[in-house]
């Protein structure tokens, strides 16, 4: 098992950057490929299976930093988000975020 920490670069994907993203659970982290414009949000973000739609990711531990995580996850210039829970946004992905991480008070 390696540790990451927010910040580090892995070597894959062009390089994907280690964001931290706490609130879920303490040690929650999203990745991202600024190269390719995707972000996996892991349990931050999710699609709502009701109607699709970005929400905040569910069952949170400390609701006020996984709001403070949703807007430092719409903050990253992306094309394409990937959650643990939910379909895709396979376009638009960093307007679709911020849109609703503004609904949560997120700064994005």
């Amino acid at each position: 098992m390696t540790e990451v920490s927010d910040g580090d670069v892995l070597d894959f994907g062009g390089g994907a950057r280690v964001v931290h993203a706490p609130g879920h659970t303490d040690g929650s982290i999203g990745l991202h490929l600024p190269r390719h414009g995707v972000l996996f949000t892991g349990d931050a973000v999710a699609a709502s299976p009701v109607d699709g739609n970005v929400m905040l990711g569910v069952f949170n531990v400390d609701r006020d930093r996984a709001v403070g995580s949703f807007g430092r996850l719409a903050d990253l210039d992306t094309d394409v988000a990937c959650f643990g829970h939910g379909d895709p946004v396979t376009g638009g992905a960093a307007e679709a975020l911020r849109a609703s991480a503004r609904t949560y008070g997120a700064v994005g």
